[in-house]
């Protein structure tokens, strides 16, 4: 065989084998969500944001009841344990990648549906930021997960301050900024407690407000039983949640209302928990991201890539610091 036809030979098999490998498909994770609708939330556009790099893949599951605390899953989960056939022990929604896999699931059901790479776990926002209400039941909660779902790996989901014009705001003399402060620290110590990694999607909100894009500010002597439908609400277009909206009476589907919701993300805070989890999970740069949802686009999509990265690169740093070994 001549030399020509060997290289061309050696030439062909190389060119072969890059082939396959490019073709070679992405490993996909399967990451579980134990929460509520602050877990919805997070997740609302993760699957699309996942989808729009190739080089990732995953399944998103959650574990949805609505307002439940983390003593409330726990409290589900013996209540299984007891009686399988007991439907409160059923009592939950479970979703995968956007769409309901089940209407009635018990934890352990989704903890033993194939096998998970990580479940997330959060506190329920009305007590997120009150030390006490994660004691036994954070560890009870880990406890359960381990047992049925061995292999996976147990982090936490840190939720959000509510916005400033919330009603709970003033209910319970609680500003925002020490909201945060306080279930930043109780998340913290939970954490360093159980050994977990920390989602800070709530944290990513904080250094969202603290740009001109997002400094929402309450607007001033705004009555909302003076609104008649449709008038138009108040602006709201720095907000991270979902805020003032017209409702529809329950009874009387002829009535307008205006209702408020300060603590459920609202798109771009939903937008900006998914590029968090995306970086948190995948450890790739969501400033890279090029999904961005129909009512989001442009300076105000690529803002919150870019508090995302800047959240987790910190996060990753404070990591490092604390796990550096100390110096003799």
């Amino acid at each position: 065989m001549s030399k020509f036809r060997i290289h061309l030979l050696v030439l062909s098999v190389l060119l072969f084998g890059f082939s396959c490998r490019a073709e070679e498909p992405v490993k996909k994770i399967r990451i579980l969500g134990v929460g509520n609708s602050f877990t919805v939330n997070s997740t609302k556009f993760l699957t699309a944001i996942i989808k729009s790099d190739k080089e990732v893949d995953a399944d998103v599951g959650v574990a949805y009841i609505g307002g439940c605390p983390m003593d409330k899953h726990v409290t589900l989960a013996k209540i299984h344990e007891e009686n399988p056939e007991d439907p409160k022990g059923m009592a939950y929604r479970y979703i995968m990648n956007r769409e309901t896999k089940k209407e009635k699931a018990s934890l352990k059901e989704m903890l033993l549906d194939g096998k998970w790479d990580y479940i997330t776990i959060q506190q329920v926002s009305t007590k997120s930021y009150k030390p006490e209400t994660y004691y036994p039941y954070a560890k009870e909660l880990c406890d359960y997960i381990k047992k049925y779902a061995p292999d996976a790996k147990i982090v936490i989901h840190e939720t959000w301050a509510h916005r400033v014009d919330c009603p709970r705001v003033k209910q319970w003399n609680l500003p925002p900024a020490e909201m945060y402060a306080k279930l930043h620290a109780a998340y913290g110590k939970i954490g360093k407690e159980l050994g977990l990694d920390i989602i800070p999607v709530g944290t990513a909100f904080e250094n969202a407000k603290k740009l001109p894009l997002w400094d929402y500010v309450a607007p001033e002597n705004f009555d909302p039983k003076k609104l008649v439908y449709p008038e138009p609400l108040p602006d709201q277009s720095k907000s991270l949640h979902n805020g003032y909206y017209w409702g529809t009476d329950k009874k009387d589907k002829t009535k307008k209302f205006v209702g408020m919701d300060g603590f459920h993300a609202g798109v771009p805070g939903e937008y900006l928990g998914g590029l968090v989890w995306y970086e948190f999970f995948f450890n790739k740069d969501a400033r890279n991201i090029t999904y961005a949802p129909d009512e989001l686009k442009g300076e105000k999509a690529e803002s919150l890539r870019k508090v995302a990265h800047e959240t987790m690169e910190t996060a990753r740093a404070e990591k490092a610091d604390k796990t550096e070994a100390p110096k003799e």
